[in-house]
Parts: structure tokens; C-alpha cells; sequence
């Protein structure tokens, strides 16, 4: 969907959907764009970290975000 974003970890793409994941309690977090309430987001088959989700946004130019995931490319890996 996106390639213009940076995580914790670097560079970060944000999606609409993404398969394989796992989902942690929703929590509110100051980012870098405001203040959000997001949940991160868990490799099904390794339980890593991968990223997050974005429920809710309270600035207005933030609201495309809520729905979305973001993938850190740093914290991806091949899984056989």
C-alpha cells in the first residue's frame, strides 16, 4: 500500500491486510504522527514481533492510517 514510513527498526510499509499474524492487546502510544492506539502484530509461526496495527488515529490527517498495518522490513524473515 505504502513504502513512505519508518519503524522503531527502520524502514516500515503499510498495508491494508496481512495474513499470518497474531494480535496483542490494544494499546495508546505517542508516535512520531501523534497519538494512537495501536496493537502489535506477532509472526503466527515464530511469535516475533513484525509490527503493529492501527486502530484509532485522534489527528485528522492521521485517520487513513486506522485499519492498517505496518510491516518493519527489519524484523521480516523467510519462513519455510
Amino acid at each position: 500500500m505504502s513504502r513512505n514510513f519508518r519503524g522503531q527498526h527502520g524502514k516500515a510499509y503499510l498495508f491494508n491486510a496481512v495474513v499470518n499474524i497474531t494480535q496483542a492487546e490494544a494499546v495508546e502510544r505517542n508516535m512520531t504522527t501523534g497519538r494512537h492506539i495501536v496493537r502489535d502484530i506477532n509472526c503466527r509461526q515464530c511469535k516475533e514481533t513484525v509490527g503493529w496495527k492501527y486502530d484509532k488515529a485522534y489527528e485528522s490527517s492521521e485517520k487513513y492510517k486506522e485499519g492498517n498495518y505496518i510491516l518493519e522490513a527489519e524484523l521480516l524473515c523467510a519462513v519455510y
